[in-house]
């Protein structure tokens, strides 16, 4: 059974990060605080003091007690690690395993969080959850840019260390690990184009806001080369039906038929997979990522290295420890490589 000291302690930090008291507001006096809890002065002046001593608030007089706007790192031995992914595909999978075998070697548990829906809403709602609980070092595979991101700047500041991974690019508040966005597209298109493509078309989900998305299509759009006679962007929303995939590669199909020298570029292994299921004569086919069944319709695909990138996640976490209040904020990209049939 928790303490009284304990009780209100939580009681505050809960209200610190549902958003009560935001970065930089002042907090109640120990006088004010005690009789709207009707605890002991004391018992509110021990929860000051260890809330202090944790960087979450700063007392300063004559100004008073305030919430951290500070962000900073938690340090000491990590311990576990939280984890925030969906997995409906063999490269999210690849992640998760790759992590595992890095919480292996350092000894720490590894906590694994899957959002249903796969939302940047529910992968909120574990993060707080995951913190709420002890966790203090969580690594996340944002969903989409639908995250109210005050509340991982106020779990920032309440000493959890995170670290984003691939499609969301954070911000202040969590070191960023990725691919090489526009690296990997130009290494797609360049190839592409030694192939004797001139006519280039771009797939790209219609319904997914992620960074990672955002910056391959303009790479893709600021692609130049004298060579190139046709760009075009094409769309399709991530759900949609099996016959809708079918229709959009039957068009790509007489496109590239009407048309030499082709080359269609997806957004990601997914999207290609989902449109064609044999090669398409006359076309190059390319894609980010290269499952092993991208050989079967001869796409070539740019491979992100899962292992180095979860490798790189972890010791981020770890830099962050062994910063505490002087770290900053990174973002890490790797190149990827090619892959062809």
């Amino acid at each position: 059974m928790k303490s009284l000291t304990e009780q209100i302690r939580s009681e505050l930090t809960a209200q610190i990060l549902s958003g009560v008291y935001v970065p930089g507001d002042r907090l109640p006096t120990e006088r004010d605080y005690a009789a709207r809890t009707g605890v002991s002065r004391v018992t509110v002046r021990r929860v000051y003091e260890q809330l202090e001593a944790a960087g979450i608030i700063v007392r300063q007089r004559p100004i008073g007690t305030r919430v951290s706007d500070t962000f900073r790192a938690h340090r000491g031995p990590l311990e576990r690690i939280g984890l925030i992914t969906t997995l409906p595909h063999a490269f999210s999978g690849r992640f998760v395993e790759a992590v595992s075998r890095r919480c292996d070697e350092l000894d720490a548990l590894l906590v694994l969080g899957i959002p249903e829906p796969d939302t940047g809403e529910r992968q909120l709602e574990i993060a707080l959850r995951m913190a709420s609980r002890g966790v203090r070092d969580l690594i996340v595979w944002g969903a989409d840019r639908g995250f109210d991101f005050s509340v991982f700047e106020r779990l920032r500041i309440l000493g959890v260390n995170l670290v984003f991974y691939d499609q969301v690019v954070p911000g202040p508040f969590a070191d960023y690990v990725g691919l090489d966005n526009a690296g990997a597209m130009n290494l797609l298109l360049e190839r592409a184009l030694k192939k004797g493509a001139r006519n280039f078309i771009f797939v790209t989900y219609s319904d997914l806001d992620v960074d990672t998305n955002a910056e391959r299509r303009a790479a893709f759009e600021t692609f130049r080369d004298p060579a190139v006679r046709h760009r075009e962007v094409r769309t399709i929303r991530r759900d949609a039906p099996r016959t809708e995939y079918s229709r959009l590669g039957e068009e790509l199909i007489r496109y590239a038929e009407n048309n030499a020298h082709t080359a269609i570029v997806a957004v990601n292994a997914p999207v290609l997979l989902g449109l064609f299921h044999a090669p398409v004569p006359g076309a190059g086919l390319y894609c980010v990522d290269s499952p092993p069944e991208l050989s079967a319709i001869g796409g070539t695909g740019c491979r992100q290295p899962i292992a180095e990138m979860a490798d790189a996640a972890v010791e981020a976490l770890l830099n962050q420890r062994r910063k505490g209040g002087a770290w900053k904020a990174s973002i890490r990209r790797f190149p990827g490589k090619l892959v062809e049939p």
